[in-house]
């Protein structure tokens, strides 16, 4: 059994060196894909407006807008949390320490916020359900959370969206409090539309349905997570708005729905890293509504790279984290390394180890002695 153990101690080495391998590419790739998008960029806008402006106030906004989204992320990670514990609750833990823990649903989640910058979004699924299946989770439970927490994801950035729809569309105030009160309203009251609507999307994705509905207090909750994160997330933007001249009270609903819808429709840009270009035409669009076009295309591209940073510095930071967090709970080899000891210096009593050898060398000579 030790040999066994050790064994899988052993193989787990070059798999960690492959992971490492694999961050370090994720991380190039990404800042190519970002300093080509930025590369054609005019910014004599934003070296005009940072003249214009006391110094340091700039920086400051830019320092909360990444905290904002900094908050964002730790929402959606409640959400992930939340959803995969609630599609987990029944399965319980192995008898090797396997299982659902909340060290290895961050793990899960952080390492995703690597993997949504590849192109493609099946990148992502696959290699959430791979390591969820390395914790003893089953893996359609973490495809039926992953899936359910896309479906909620969509359908509150749609709602939040509709919080824009009046300055960019047209319309009254009134318009705008229902457009944006109804569809949450109807989430809230008729929560197994969720599971409904998930699986439809399995279905048009070509995917397996959810193994598993969820009741509507998990749902309820994870709407209210979400919505959370999308409100940070828009005070990102609203920051980098207010920074280049954005009326603060008229761009903050406009800010809050524009990001949601454009990380919305992010996600359906599949052959994209994170919905690079999608997101930003549709914020450029909405902030044209506040601020001169041209301002409003260099808030898109400087929130483009505010988002980057802060997810993957809250990423790398969760991920040395958890693995402190993984380290202090016991490494796979430690049971093993006091196994080999207890063995070396433990007597024969009916337990581990094997006889001292002054009392093998006593047993042989009464053996043969007897035998004479």
């Amino acid at each position: 059994m030790a040999d066994t153990q050790d064994l899988q101690v052993r193989s787990s080495r070059p798999a960690r060196l492959l992971q490492r391998a694999f961050t370090t590419v994720l991380l190039v790739g990404m800042a190519v894909a970002v300093m080509m998008f930025v590369r054609g960029q005019d910014w004599s806008v934003l070296a005009t407006e940072m003249r214009s402006r006391p110094p340091g106030s700039f920086a400051l906004l830019v320092g909360l807008a990444l905290l904002a989204n900094a908050v964002a992320v730790l929402a959606a990670l409640l959400a992930w949390w939340s959803m995969l514990s609630a599609v987990n609750a029944d399965v319980a833990p192995t008898a090797g320490g396997g299982g659902l823990t909340a060290v290895g649903a961050a793990r899960i989640f952080f390492v995703g916020q690597f993997a949504k910058y590849m192109p493609g979004k099946v990148f992502g699924f696959v290699l959430s359900v791979k390591m969820g299946r390395a914790m003893g989770i089953p893996a359609a439970r973490t495809a039926t959370a992953w899936l359910l927490t896309l479906v909620i994801g969509l359908l509150t950035a749609a709602s939040a969206g509709l919080v824009a729809g009046p300055q960019v569309l047209g319309g009254s105030e009134a318009w705008l409090a229902a457009a944006s009160a109804v569809p949450l309203a109807v989430i809230l009251l008729r929560p197994q539309l969720v599971n409904e609507a998930a699986t439809v999307v399995a279905r048009l994705r070509r995917r397996p349905p959810p193994a598993i509905t969820l009741p509507g207090r998990v749902i309820r909750r994870n709407v209210v997570i979400q919505m959370l994160s999308w409100l940070f997330g828009g005070i990102q933007l609203w920051c980098l708005a207010i920074a280049l001249g954005a009326p603060p009270a008229r761009s903050l609903p406009l800010c809050v729905g524009a990001f949601a819808l454009g990380a919305a429709a992010g996600v359906f840009a599949v052959f994209t890293p994170d919905g690079l270009g999608v997101r930003e035409v549709i914020l450029l669009s909405a902030l044209g509504a506040v601020l001169p076009l041209p301002a409003a295309g260099v808030v898109a591209v400087i929130s483009r790279l505010v988002v980057a940073v802060s997810e993957l510095i809250t990423a790398g930071l969760g991920l040395a984290v958890t693995e402190v967090l993984r380290r202090r709970a016991g490494s796979p080899a430690a049971p093993v390394r006091a196994a080999r000891i207890r063995d070396k210096i433990r007597p024969s009593s009916g337990q581990l180890g094997s006889p001292p050898l002054h009392r093998q060398l006593l047993t042989t000579e009464k053996t043969n002695s007897e035998e004479q």
